[in-house]
């Protein structure tokens, strides 16, 4: 299992600003596309994490979307990417064999959920069962937060 990249990959300012109305938290929404063969210095194998970014402390998690946009190639029975942050899921698994499209929410993950008093690393985690992959699929990932700190 290796981890890449060893630093994350920054948000935008603008995905950063927490917004406010009348001295209120609203939701905010994180999305950013990621494309692991340019992030990613070696080719994807089983239970391998990609660290995307960090979420700050106090944020609760409304909804997440993870959605394949280019397929990887090489990999045989299933291939899935899961949104995660430290060791907990935040989504079910995603096909990265397919365009698809997977959500939080699901019956293994319950939102809303809180990171916690610390920041927290977001990343991918790959189960790859079978063959190899010889190029890394592109990730599309949006979150819906709000900040409670």
């Amino acid at each position: 299992m290796a981890a890449y990249p060893s630093t994350t990959t920054a948000l935008e300012a603008a995905a950063t600003i927490v917004p406010r109305s009348q001295g209120a938290n609203i939701p905010y929404s994180i999305e950013r596309e990621f494309d692991l063969d340019t992030l990613v210095a070696t080719k994807l194998a089983n239970a391998d994490i990609v660290n995307l970014f960090t979420l700050p402390a106090n944020t609760v998690i409304l909804a997440t979307l993870i959605k394949t946009t280019t397929i990887t190639v090489g990999g045989t029975g299933t291939c899935t990417a899961k949104l995660r942050f430290t060791t907990t899921d935040i989504g079910a698994a995603t096909d990265i064999l397919t365009t698809a499209t997977g959500t939080g929410g699901s019956a293994t993950t319950a939102l809303p959920l809180n990171v916690g008093t610390s920041a927290v690393l977001c990343n991918l985690v790959f189960a790859i069962g079978g063959g190899t992959t010889t190029t890394n699929p592109t990730i599309k990932v949006r979150m819906l937060v709000c900040d409670m700190g």
